[in-house]
């Protein structure tokens, strides 16, 4: 019994939240799209450091 009121439970909460996307309509797929950018540029910069560093 636990079990399934866990997943009602989740439900509910994955409804709540295809609710709010709209609302925010391109702007989550604009952080999304920064943040990757991002994380991109951050391993190219530390990839740079080790090539110079000497380590493969």
């Amino acid at each position: 019994m636990p079990l399934r009121i866990l997943f009602e439970s989740l439900g509910s909460f994955f409804e709540w939240t295809f609710q709010i996307l709209p609302i925010l309509g391109d702007n989550l797929n604009y952080l999304f799209m920064s943040v990757i950018a991002g994380l991109g540029i951050y391993w190219l910069r530390e990839m740079v450091k080790h090539q110079k560093a000497g380590e493969k």
